[in-house]
């Protein structure tokens, strides 16, 4: 999950770099202070896994800072981008544990890698890649939101705390962790060491190619596809053509395919069906690309790092549907194919290629946070209804609610707090039993705050998609707390109505 606000910060953060880079962190006396504070006594809250809390991070240092706070992301050099990190440094605004109101924290928050980067190392205390927030390293910007300052130099750090899409232990291992081949889950003892608390629900939604014209769909109908059990759209419904059914999926460690796993597949609470993977079909080489012919009458899976990716998955089928068919093409050179890259389970780069002049109609797996990135264009993609034939698009202007067409239960924030649309997946912020004194403090208050309903309702990217968790005090009165809960707390359990 790559929350939208990400991509306008960037943008800001660019047209801010043309004026600002011979700026650093050791020409501004004020934020030189805080960092080298923070650094020299220890004062570094780090907070890896998936991005749910990465967009609205100016907003809760907000909360916990006082006066200026100063924002950084890692630099070209770095070889990393904003949305793989974001860190605020500032005084803190009221005491965490010993330290004192006015003491220099920074923050450092990581999204590379998703959800499982805030599950087993945080659990197993092992020492993951952070971003280096020091004078010597942050040597150009201005440490605005509008131009961060940029950071060269990544290091290895225990992360304090863990975000993911789902609780902890719906990461079980073959489907749900990454790397080449999967990584072991968390055992008992690992998983009793974590803390985990949601802190808000996020829904989350069925995005198609636009090369698909609205029809009827249910949850079973998507499930089948999601568990391999149907390769050809004509099997999903009869007044539809037999073409292939292109999957574009996120990799295993994924909290996005976590969700989509669980609510399609009850994968892995009790009876479950496992999810269709890159091995279903003939799309994936073995090796480092994906060759979607387009042809085959099965099913193919795409797997993306990313929900970027996944978004170009969708709107690249579409274009490539669009394109002229070349009797000549050649997937090694990419004569005759519509490409892009992404990377496989271990992070390694991997070409997509899809055959272009064959009808391509292609379904995802994306929260509604990239709802703003929806459209109506034929080489585009949308979120559709269930239990109807209808789409959700939305502009992304918040005075502007999406706009729904057609028939189904759709995802909008209304019937996801009233539990009419129960896709989501619940937040889970994850402190472990080694973070202790001021830091577990801290991370106590920053759990707090990205839990507020006002900070989700002043997010573009979560206002209209996320609600708090059912309880959770809204004294600004914005509405946005769910009004239904899992049966105990459990995430495999139903959902249970608060009327």
């Amino acid at each position: 999950m790559k929350l939208n606000k990400l991509s306008l910060l960037c943008a800001a953060a660019c047209l801010g770099f043309a004026g600002q880079a011979a700026a650093q962190v050791s020409s501004n006396a004020a934020a030189l202070a805080v960092v080298d504070s923070a650094n020299a006594n220890g004062r570094i809250l780090y907070v890896s896994g998936a991005s749910a809390v990465q967009g609205g991070l100016a907003q809760i240092a907000a909360t916990l800072f006082t006066g200026t706070n100063y924002a950084f992301i890692p630099s070209a050099a770095s070889g990393r981008t904003n949305s793989d990190y974001r860190a605020f440094a500032g005084n803190l605004a009221v005491a965490a544990g010993g330290w004192t109101a006015g003491t220099p924290v920074i923050i450092v928050n990581r999204a590379r890698g998703g959800s499982v980067q805030g599950v087993n190392p945080v659990a197993r205390g092992e020492s993951i890649e952070s971003l280096q927030i020091t004078a010597a390293s942050c040597t150009a910007g201005a440490g605005t939101s509008a131009a961060p300052f940029q950071c060269n130099t990544l290091e290895n750090r225990v992360p304090d705390a863990g975000v993911s899409d789902v609780a902890p232990r719906l990461f079980d291992g073959q489907f749900n962790t990454e790397g080449e081949p999967s990584e072991p889950a968390l055992n008992p003892a690992e998983l009793a060491t974590l803390s985990a608390q949601p802190i808000y629900g996020l829904a989350f939604g069925v995005p198609m190619s636009n090369t698909l014209p609205l029809f009827n769909i249910n949850k079973a109908a998507v499930s089948a596809i999601m568990t391999g059990n149907v390769g050809t759209w004509a099997e999903v419904d009869a007044s539809l053509p037999g073409d292939d059914i292109l999957l574009c999926r996120r990799v295993n460690g994924s909290g996005t395919q976590a969700v989509s796993n669980l609510y399609f597949g009850n994968y892995p609470c009790g009876a479950s069906n496992v999810p269709a993977d890159r091995a279903s079909g003939s799309a994936w080489n073995g090796s480092n690309a994906f060759i979607v012919e387009g042809d085959t009458g099965f099913l193919d899976v795409v797997e993306n790092s990313s929900s970027g990716n996944v978004r170009t998955c969708l709107s690249t089928a579409a274009a490539a549907a669009a394109a002229p068919f070349n009797a000549a093409a050649n997937p090694a050179t990419g004569v005759g194919y519509t490409s892009y890259t992404t990377a496989d389970r271990a992070g390694n780069p991997v070409t997509v290629r899809i055959r272009n002049g064959r009808p391509h109609k292609a379904i995802g797996v994306l929260s509604m946070d990239s709802l703003n990135n929806s459209t109506t264009s034929p080489t585009g993609w949308s979120f559709r209804s269930l239990d109807g034939a209808g789409q959700i698009t939305w502009n992304g202007n918040v005075a502007t609610p999406p706009v729904t067409t057609g028939t189904g239960r759709f995802p909008t924030l209304a019937s996801y707090i009233d539990a009419t649309w129960d896709q989501q997946g619940w937040i889970s912020f994850n402190i472990p039993a080694a973070t202790t004194g001021n830091k577990l403090a801290l991370a106590n208050q920053f759990a707090a705050a990205a839990k507020q309903p006002a900070i989700l309702n002043s997010l573009s990217g979560l206002r209209f998609v996320a609600a708090a968790i059912p309880g959770t005090p809204d004294p600004t009165g914005t509405g946005q707390v769910l009004r239904a809960a899992y049966a105990g707390g459990d995430q495999c359990a139903p959902l249970n109505r608060n009327f």
